[in-house]
């Protein structure tokens, strides 16, 4: 916080504090960090070979393995690590957790590991980290702030089951829960505490954590702001240029995504091994299907769409379906079970096609005009968006 105080010996201290605790190396390491901890329920028998603890160095997809060990039989394990600089490390706990922690001191884990609950959830319930470190401090209140966030939206969906299902008696109660958007608002009100997070510990170079959990798209302009300052502050920390890289490439890829872009290239094998290439619809609207032979709305949607494609295909609309199957004979069954009339392509590799089309959750559809533009993206297909399809072809058809 701003203060227009003008007492150098103050601020002469408080530079020197903070250089104690981080220094322009980012708080170099004088020695080795201890990582110990205990696993309250290891694997069941037939999963005994997970029973162990992985260690990553850095942030998302870019994190690079650093070590491993198996659990004792009473579910405690040790290691040992040290990092020219300090930084974000994590966990990967039996293949059930994971937890994150700044490696400037040393850490001690206590986490449930496998999920012993009825309906078995991976990464749910919370971790502990006990540590001096400030760094580490400020990641496990955060991570406990969306634990808590996470059980307070299961509290108010629970709610909302309820009053849909009591509005047979009376709407008023479902009405409204419906007209407060409570589950957004709550969205709303955790961006916001994160964001204060944010702010209130800028001089933590750990804050690069919280950062890397904004929704970037919604936040892109504070996400960036706060991101510069970190670097200025911290010019060698690997994160945050990590952080920068990364955002730098969404950015790219959101613009080339955006409506009245022109769709990226897709040139996938048909069933019968031909190259089909997005190009070859030139002079067509094309609404262009990601779908899964294992996904429940996806199969649900087809119908739709095959009404969609029977009024307008001899008007210049026509469909390409790509799947993100990774088992060839389950979507060739898919296919032949839902009898599209359009063409089928299969992607040679899902996760670079979701990240190439910025795919959250499938179906996910992209309508591209004559030209090969982007006209709109369909997160989901709803009565809504069908509704949308029809008043944009009605339109421009």
């Amino acid at each position: 916080m701003n203060t227009n105080t003008s007492m150098k010996g103050l601020l002469a201290g408080l530079f020197i504090c903070l250089l104690s605790n981080w220094s322009p190396a980012e708080a170099q390491q004088k020695k080795a960090i201890q990582i110990t901890g205990k696993v309250a329920f290891q694997n069941p028998e037939i999963f005994k070979k997970y029973n162990m603890v992985w260690l990553y160095k850095g942030l998302g997809k870019d994190r690079k393995a650093v070590d491993s060990v198996r659990l004792n039989a009473d579910g405690s394990f040790s290691m040992t690590t040290k990092s020219p600089v300090s930084g974000i490390y994590s966990l990967d706990i039996i293949k059930w957790q994971s937890v994150s922690f700044w490696s400037d001191h040393d850490v001690n884990i206590s986490a449930r590991g496998y999920d012993t609950s009825g309906v078995k959830v991976k990464n749910s319930g919370y971790v502990s980290v006990s540590s001096k470190s400030a760094g580490t401090q400020l990641i496990g209140l955060a991570d406990y702030n969306r634990y808590i966030a996470d059980q307070e939206y299961e509290v108010l969906a629970a709610e909302s089951i309820a009053a849909q299902q009591y509005a047979r008696k009376d709407t008023t109660w479902a009405s409204f829960l419906r007209s407060k958007g409570l589950i957004r608002r709550k969205a709303d009100f955790e961006l916001q505490k994160l964001k204060q997070l944010v702010n209130t510990n800028a001089a933590n170079p750990a804050v690069v954590y919280l950062l890397a959990q904004l929704p970037v798209d919604k936040e892109s302009a504070f996400f960036s702001a706060e991101l510069e300052k970190l670097i200025t502050r911290f010019p060698n920390l690997e994160e945050a240029k990590q952080l920068k890289k990364e955002f730098l490439s969404q950015l790219a890829l959101r613009n080339s995504l955006k409506n009245g872009s022109k769709i990226p290239q897709i040139v996938y094998d048909d069933p019968q091994g031909n190259k089909v290439d997005i190009k070859s619809y030139a002079g067509k609207y094309v609404l262009v299907d990601f779908w899964a032979s294992w996904c429940g709305p996806c199969r649900k949607a087809i119908p739709e769409i095959k009404e969609l494609y029977s009024a307008y295909k001899d008007k210049g609309f026509e469909v390409l379906s790509v799947s993100v199957d990774t088992d060839k004979a389950a979507w060739r069954k898919a296919m032949e079970e839902e009898q599209m009339p359009w063409t089928q392509v299969l992607s040679p590799d899902k996760n670079k096609t979701l990240a190439d089309f910025m795919i959250i959750g499938i179906p996910t559809l992209y309508l591209i005009d004559r030209e090969g533009k982007i006209v709109e993206k369909y997160t989901g297909f709803s009565p809504k968006t069908k509704s949308q399809l029809e008043a944009i072809f009605k339109d421009k058809i």
